[in-house]
């Protein structure tokens, strides 16, 4: 159990992700509104219960209402990619989202295109400038891609395993003028950053399959000044000290 612990939160950015582990993710306080450009359609979801996690039913539902425009044919959408685009609406005040596009069926799109796979998103935030979303995105997230798109004024969002962002000035129905920018694993997030429940669902078995689960979170004394090298021996002092026990 040693080993895998140590493993386990050495994935983790840092101390401040550590300390979101304990922290439940805000529930969805009321439906989003959501805008299809090209569908020229507009429905409400609450995407999300009380636990922060997507609805069954309403994937199901909002895999529809973002399908491919040009095609009709639908994929079922990835949960975490909706949980940011949920987060992005509740930090923005719970703003209206407009939808340039979803799901896209080949061969619309780039070769190795997220769309294809249902992890995209291309977004618009109302009353939000695009470079203003696209940049909370990238502080506040792991696991993104977030594209910039100036002169069409959206914002792409992804969810992959390797960060990377990208501001592309093509305009609409140009090829891609883009440039890609990427960041170290060891990138600590703010400590305010949101945990999404996809994530901590991930982390939380770890954590509660050990003595850590046990310990008081105020025993960590993390702070997000803390390196993540602290934070580890931190957590090893704790187990020891309970194994003993």
């Amino acid at each position: 159990m040693m080993p895998m612990l140590t493993i386990a939160f050495a994935l983790l950015s840092g101390a401040a992700d550590l300390a979101r582990v304990f922290v439940s993710p805000e529930p969805q306080s009321a439906p989003i509104s959501f805008y299809f450009q090209n569908r020229h359609d507009e429905q409400s979801f609450m995407l999300l219960d009380d636990t922060g996690d997507v609805r069954p039913d309403v994937l199901k539902a909002f895999s529809h209402f973002v399908r491919c425009w040009r095609t009709e044919r639908e994929k079922q959408m990835n949960p975490r990619t909706l949980e940011i685009v949920a987060a992005i609406s509740r930090h923005f005040g719970d703003a209206r989202i407009e939808i340039v596009s979803g799901y896209r069926a080949k061969p619309y799109g780039a070769p190795h295109s997220k769309h294809f796979l249902g992890r995209a998103m291309d977004i618009h935030v109302d009353g939000v400038p695009a470079k203003v979303v696209a940049a909370w995105v990238w502080k506040s997230f792991r696991n993104v891609g977030v594209g910039y798109y100036p002169k069409q004024e959206f914002v792409h969002v992804d969810s992959r395993d390797l960060d990377v962002r990208w501001v592309d000035t093509s305009q609409h129905g140009e090829s891609a003028h883009a440039r890609f920018f990427g960041r170290l694993p060891t990138d600590e997030l703010p400590a305010t950053a949101p945990l999404l429940a996809y994530d901590r669902a991930r982390l939380a078995p770890v954590a509660t399959a050990s003595a850590l689960a046990t310990a008081p979170v105020a025993q960590l004394e993390l702070k997000s000044t803390m390196n993540a090298q602290l934070a580890l021996s931190t957590i090893q002092g704790i187990l020891d000290e309970q194994t003993v026990r």
